[in-house]
């Protein structure tokens, strides 16, 4: 069922004749509708949790609600900065997606147009067992052995690691 709102209603401005509602697209012959006009809904970010370095995709709908065809520029704005623009015809919509990829742990904030949203990039720990050292090489039964690793972080969050060390 359709909305109607009080204002489709109101008396139009004198220039356009006497009242008829504006959604029914009736207007009177020397009054022309708006040329190109645009609205930008469903802001949609995917993924909303990702690893740093992961790509994320902001997309939005844009519909063109005028009578005839037009440019419009999507401006994202916030943590990252991008422009496109969209042409589309009169009642044509398009999603239209932007590709970001976060760079540190944090929580992003994006605006698309006034639509505004947030994802998370998180850290992750790389925890690598290197530099194995058994000292000496050869032992008897009985006989003392030295065996030592390092291990490194390359991730970009804390983490911890078990290691295990069997002797056969």
């Amino acid at each position: 069922m359709a909305e109607f709102r009080i204002e489709d209603w109101l008396p139009q401005e004198p220039f356009q004749g006497p009242p008829l509602p504006e959604f029914l697209n009736i207007y009177w012959p020397w009054y022309k509708p708006p040329a190109a006009e645009f609205i930008v809904s469903d802001l949609v970010i995917s993924p909303v949790e990702i690893e740093i370095g992961q790509v994320v995709t902001i997309s939005c709908l844009v519909t063109n609600i005028g009578a005839e065809a037009g440019d419009y520029t999507l401006k994202m704005r916030g943590d990252f900065m991008a422009e496109q623009v969209v042409e589309l015809g009169p009642g044509e919509s398009k999603t239209v997606s932007f590709e970001v990829t976060p760079t540190e742990a944090k929580t992003y904030s994006v605006s698309v147009n006034g639509l505004t949203g947030t994802f998370s990039a998180i850290g992750v720990a790389d925890i690598r067992v290197e530099n194995l050292a058994i000292s000496p090489a050869e032992v008897l039964i009985g006989e003392k052995v030295t065996i030592s690793v390092t291990a490194k972080n390359y991730g970009t969050a804390a983490g911890s690691k078990t290691i295990t060390c069997t002797v056969t």
